[in-house]
């Protein structure tokens, strides 16, 4: 096993990336254990081939494309679709205090979140994914996804528009 990287930058890269990088791949797993040891593939492999990185592309769209790469293989690991619901992610228990028409009021606002998420186009959640949960700017999701920054801002948008007039409905 080769390492090609001091100890230093390693934990510098590693404590700037790894809360977007976690974010991301437990909003996949929704398992904490598997996405620690996703994670920690994920970094074990950033550690190893630093030296493939092009610097013509940004370090952190290598590192997704490592982290999207990796989830992957870990699905088909698992026999297990990239597309599980979103239910488990979205679930929260309601704090102690809350009357139970709140909490079930609660619940039905997440079932309806979730089924508005379902009826967006791929593009759309991925980018809502990328912005929310991994907490990218829109320079990076372009990046991520070969699009233009302000195409992200209009795709982006148009979703939160949608989710808006589906969760009217």
């Amino acid at each position: 096993m080769r390492c090609i990287m001091n100890d230093e930058a390693f934990v510098e890269l590693y404590e700037k990336f790894f809360p977007r990088v976690y974010g991301m791949v437990f909003a996949r797993l929704k398992d904490i254990y598997a996405a620690d040891d996703v994670v920690s593939e994920i970094f074990m492999k950033v550690a190893l081939n630093l030296d493939s990185h092009d610097e013509k592309f940004a370090f952190s769209t290598w590192l997704y494309t490592i982290a999207r790469n990796t989830l992957t293989d870990y699905f088909r690991r698992k026999g297990r679709s990239r597309e599980d619901s979103w239910d488990e992610f979205f679930e929260r228990e309601a704090p102690v205090n809350e009357q139970p028409e709140e909490k079930l009021l609660a619940s039905e606002r997440t079932k309806d979140l979730l089924l508005a998420l379902d009826k967006l186009n791929e593009r759309q959640r991925r980018i809502l994914e990328l912005k929310y949960w991994a907490g990218f700017s829109n320079v990076e999701i372009a990046e991520v996804m070969n699009l233009s920054a302000s195409n992200v801002g209009f795709i982006h948008f148009q979703a939160i528009k949608k989710l808006r007039e589906l969760l009217a409905a």
